[in-house]
């Protein structure tokens, strides 16, 4: 009878393979950890405005700061800096994170361009509430299209323009190795200083692994209590 507590914690230990807390992704990686993202309570999709003060917009204008420490060695020969945001699979708030990772830049007076690359999954439009538009789909489709044609804003996010990922192709690993998505990206880090890119979950497409000679940097959303630690 005395040792029944005991084994109960440990089959409870042995059958949980959770992520919990930062120090089960610090001992399995050597990765820079930028921060903490709390749960937030509500439907807001928009956490982080100019007078938010929660834990939740408090971290993100974290995340802001470690970002810009990591990039600024970097030389883009004065081009933008592009941030690709992704995760293991669905579910683990990358669109969230991305979202917000933008209106936190745009706050600080960057010039910031956010795009969705998730041309299976997009959800930027579906979570700002805006109607589908053209996007990165209709721009390597149709030549006539231009990069202006497709940004767009929403007042919720003042200073931020987007593009979104535009209608859901059959072919999408095929249509990430067009040439214009070269031109797309060439175009916009001319434009602007940070672009933000929503992109598909690694685990499950090859997708992101297709562009992401494009990006600069990585951010790995990862979400407590959801992704299996062997994953």
């Amino acid at each position: 009878g005395l040792f029944f507590p005991f084994v109960v914690i440990y089959l409870r230990n042995l059958l949980d393979t959770k992520v919990h807390t930062r120090k089960d992704i610090e001992d399995s990686t050597n990765i820079p950890f930028l921060g903490d993202i709390p749960h937030a309570e509500g439907n807001e999709k928009i956490a982080i405005t100019s007078g938010a003060r929660t834990s939740t917009a408090e971290s993100f204008r974290l995340i802001r700061t470690n970002l810009e420490f990591m990039l600024a060695g970097s030389r883009n020969n004065g081009e933008g800096k592009s941030i690709f945001v992704t995760s293991t699979t669905s579910g683990e708030g990358k669109s969230f994170v991305a979202i917000n990772l933008a209106a936190a830049m745009a706050l600080s007076g960057k010039k910031v361009l956010l795009m969705g690359l998730d041309l299976r999954a997009p959800k930027i439009t579906k979570y700002l509430e805006v109607s589908d538009s053209k996007g990165v789909t209709n721009y390597i489709m149709d030549d006539a299209i231009s990069v202006e044609d497709l940004k767009f804003s929403t007042p919720e996010i003042k200073g931020l323009d987007i593009i979104a990922s535009g209608v859901i192709p059959p072919n999408p690993a095929e249509l990430l190795l067009n040439k214009r998505v070269s031109a797309l990206f060439d175009s916009v880090k001319k434009e602007y200083d940070y672009i933000i890119v929503d992109t598909a979950p690694v685990n499950i497409v090859t997708d992101t692994l297709l562009v992401a000679e494009y990006a600069d940097l990585f951010v790995y959303v990862t979400r407590a209590n959801y992704l299996d630690k062997r994953m």
